[in-house]
């Protein structure tokens, strides 16, 4: 980082997608220099390792070899926005791993976002960087087998750090904050809404169980029904299921059953 700018790198098959992201990072983003481009994985591979960019927006998908497989040949490595038009599990993987991604068409807003998060990361960057490295390496895993998802990476102003989702009991919001409850008794607060987690987890067996909680469904060890629905979770903490989430929940109770 230089004269308080953070060097950029672009990686896209798509020259137009290079000129168009160009444009709008010179626009809206003063706290970006681009530095280079790339137009194909070999090139990027190479471009990154020379110049060593403190940043790249890395195109997900490009012929023969995508953006996942340039990560794996890198010496340098900065910090990475993937770019992305469609690919719905890729992106489901991306937000498991808490890595930032743009969608195509690029909005301005969530450009503005990213060169803020960017901005932060830098700051931290040199406690981080084993971790990040073990994010991607995570982030690849998936993409390589779509079942493997168990690990979610939560990312803080201290860094990132990645869990067994096994290990979470359930989720608690407020305003657009999120806390972890994990079995070990740790919580972690994240700076993102419980909905955004809810979309993240919901496939792996989580349950928005309430407008202020999702419950991990395999941690709840007790169903009761008194004045409203009621579930006991495996650390003994109660939590309340609203009248909306009640049907959902005994209809997963009985399919559990119903498995034996």
């Amino acid at each position: 980082m230089e004269n308080n700018l953070l060097s950029v790198l672009l990686v896209d098959d798509e020259s137009h997608a290079i000129v168009n992201l160009t444009k709008l990072i010179a626009l809206y983003c003063p706290s970006l220099q681009i530095i280079g481009s790339a137009s194909n994985v070999e090139e990027g591979i190479i471009k990154v390792n020379r110049l060593k960019p403190d940043a790249i927006f890395l195109d997900v998908n490009m012929p023969g070899q995508n953006g996942f497989e340039l990560l794996n040949n890198l010496t340098h490595l900065p910090s990475v926005v993937f770019v992305t038009a469609h690919e719905q599990y890729a992106l489901r993987a991306m937000k498991v791993c808490a890595v930032d991604f743009l969608l195509k068409p690029i909005s301005i807003q969530e450009l503005i976002q990213t060169q803020t998060k960017l901005l932060q990361i830098y700051k931290i960057k040199p406690e981080i960087r084993k971790n990040y490295r073990q994010v991607l390496r995570n982030l690849s895993t998936i993409m390589d087998n779509p079942e493997s998802v168990s690990k979610i990476t939560l990312y803080d102003n201290n860094g990132y750090e990645i869990f067994n989702l096994d290990d979470i009991i359930y989720l608690s919001g407020e305003d657009n904050y999120t806390s972890f409850h994990f079995v070990n008794h740790k919580e972690v607060l994240v700076c993102k809404t419980l909905k955004d987690y809810d979309e993240i987890l919901n496939p792996f067996g989580f349950m928005r169980i309430h407008k202020s909680t999702v419950a991990n469904l395999y941690h709840i060890k007790k169903i009761e029904r008194k004045e409203g629905m009621e579930i006991t979770m495996t650390n003994n903490i109660q939590l309340n299921v609203s009248r909306r989430k009640s049907l959902d929940l005994l209809e997963w109770s009985k399919k559990q059953l119903n498995s034996f």
